[in-house]
């Protein structure tokens, strides 16, 4: 709960600077603001995209178009990423090297490690290996189905971070966000698409709806959240 909270607030602690660093102090806020901020959004990402490609590795044959439709979504941002990690290197040219806390994470060495998908770090689901040949359901709880719909809103935060942070720093590599973005955006409407292909956990389908008119919504109200989830 405390990495949580961290993360909520875009920070980096821990630095220290020279005197004429000190002097030039609100670029440097500025640009560490913004560095603290794309970070933050790739900390989230980085949780999301795995958590999504969990569950699609789990329920879903690897060669079902949800599948490949999940797993590209997945590796779409990595060249946000890319550019995320030239801002920094400026940044840490211009400013000089830096260690700390950075969003509730401690770096030693960020310059190598700030973007770099860290396991240990930011994934909250274990890794699974399947042989060939093992069948999936192809039935998805209701989890998962959140997972994929979270894909498309973390992936775009992250964007819209990242492109601020260029913006303020490397100005050229806006060009290329702006087709990532393109073409994210269209292989998120490729995955609602596929998503419709999906079996939903009819258990667990009845059990929201029986919830949700629990708490006193509508029979109508709540047919339409489910419809909105699956």
């Amino acid at each position: 709960m405390g990495r949580a909270r961290d993360l909520e607030r875009p920070a980096i602690l821990g630095r220290s600077f020279s005197h004429k660093m000190e002097m030039e102090a609100p670029k440097i806020q500025r640009d560490f603001a913004s560095l603290a901020t794309a970070h933050l959004h790739f900390a989230r990402w980085e949780r999301v995209w795995h958590r999504a490609r969990t569950f699609a590795l789990i329920f879903v044959p690897d060669s079902h178009p949800f599948r490949q439709a999940v797993d590209t979504v997945c590796n779409d941002l990595e060249t946000v990423r890319y550019e995320a990690e030239v801002c920094l290197h400026r940044i840490v040219r211009e400013h000089g090297a830096f260690r700390g806390v950075v969003n509730g994470y401690y770096f030693e060495n960020p310059e190598d490690n700030l973007f770099k998908s860290d396991a240990q770090r930011y994934h909250d689901c274990p890794e699974y290996i399947f042989g060939k040949g093992i069948k999936r359901s192809q039935v998805m709880p209701l989890a998962g189905i959140g997972s994929i719909h979270v894909l498309e809103a973390s992936g775009r935060s992250f964007l819209i971070a990242a492109e601020r942070l260029v913006e303020a720093t490397t100005p050229r590599g806006k060009r290329q966000l702006d087709h990532t973005a393109k073409v994210f955006e269209s292989n998120c409407k490729r995955v609602d698409r596929q998503l419709k292909r999906v079996k939903v956990d009819p258990a667990q389908k009845d059990h929201a709806m029986l919830c949700l008119l629990h708490v006193g919504l509508p029979k109508e109200s709540a047919r339409l959240v489910l419809s909105f989830l699956v």
